[in-house]
């Protein structure tokens, strides 16, 4: 695909907000998932759970993946709404 190809990319802040709110149902899933089952299934050689660790990659992923789509929002200008703002009180 080539840059001046914009088929493949979400263009209006609409479009980014609704893949935002499918990205946070499937975290949700995800912790679902991954909660549900995490205490069960193989261990690897040093006893860490194999499901444990890629349903937590899973979920680190996906809030990334929002995370990112959060940037596009601001690399069009839509201001990041201030009452979501993660600020340390010092």
């Amino acid at each position: 695909m080539s840059p001046d190809d914009k088929s493949g990319f979400f263009r209006t802040p609409a479009e980014i907000k609704a893949l935002r709110v499918q990205i946070d149902a499937c975290i949700l899933e995800a912790r679902k998932v991954g909660t549900a089952k995490a205490v069960e299934g193989p261990k690897d050689e040093e006893g860490m759970n194999l499901y444990g660790m890629a349903a937590y990659q899973v979920e680190a992923k996906l809030t990334e993946a929002k995370m990112w789509a959060g940037k596009m929002l601001e690399g069009l200008g839509t201001p990041f709404p201030p009452e979501l703002a993660d600020k340390a009180k010092v």
